[in-house]
């Protein structure tokens, strides 16, 4: 097995730097998709729907999640009995969770734009985030089978993160491709005219 070329969807081989670089672009993809279908859900969230896309992160939708239950925008059954008798914070506090979460997500971009870039640091603070957002669902989850493909989600992220990392650093190792010196001027043949002169100036000229 050539472990130096692979070969992508169409059949055709690409170089171990090709290779390398669409790893880390699509872990770096990932990021984004990971912040379009976290924003989706916050938006079924807010509008009381019970769909709910896997591939986001947690910590955002549960800071919108408990800013809407603390402040009574769930409908009356989800709170049971006493919601009448409920004393709710005012919507001022909804607004906070939603700015918190709002501030989560454009770090998330700012990592995915970064990242895009080639500076992967940014790639690595949106590990961080994401790995720091998987333990906090754990914790507050527990081991439940309806969170189990969260759970495999999420690691899948984390792992593609860590693999476009490790695809990053094996890039810069690579031995750079030589580089075609274009401000040279092209070199051409010289004919040395000093023989053709000579045998110009031995032949006698025809006379008419």
């Amino acid at each position: 097995m050539n472990l130096f070329n692979n070969k992508n969807s169409s059949g055709v081989e690409i170089s171990q730097k090709q290779l390398l670089q669409n790893k880390y672009t699509n872990a770096a993809n990932n990021i984004l998709w990971v912040v379009v279908l976290t924003v989706i859900n916050i938006v079924l969230l807010v509008t009381n729907s019970n769909t709910y896309f896997l591939f986001s992160a947690f910590i955002p939708f549960f800071l919108v999640d408990i800013g809407m239950y603390l402040c009574g925008m769930y409908p009356s059954e989800v709170y049971g009995e006493d919601f009448a008798a409920m004393e709710f914070l005012p919507q001022s506090f909804f607004t906070i969770t939603l700015c918190f979460a709002a501030v989560i997500l454009i770090l998330y971009v700012i990592s995915w734009v970064f990242s895009k870039k080639q500076k992967c640091g940014w790639m690595i603070l949106a590990l961080v985030f994401f790995s720091v957002d998987t333990l906090v669902m754990f914790v507050l989850n527990g081991i439940v089978i309806e969170s189990i493909i969260d759970y495999a989600i999420h690691a899948w992220v984390i792992v593609s993160l860590i693999n476009g990392l490790v695809s990053y650093s094996k890039l810069k190792k690579l031995p750079k491709e030589p580089e075609e010196d274009l401000t040279k001027e092209p070199i051409f043949a010289t004919v040395d005219t000093t023989d053709i002169e000579s045998v110009t100036s031995d032949t006698p000229e025809e006379t008419i």
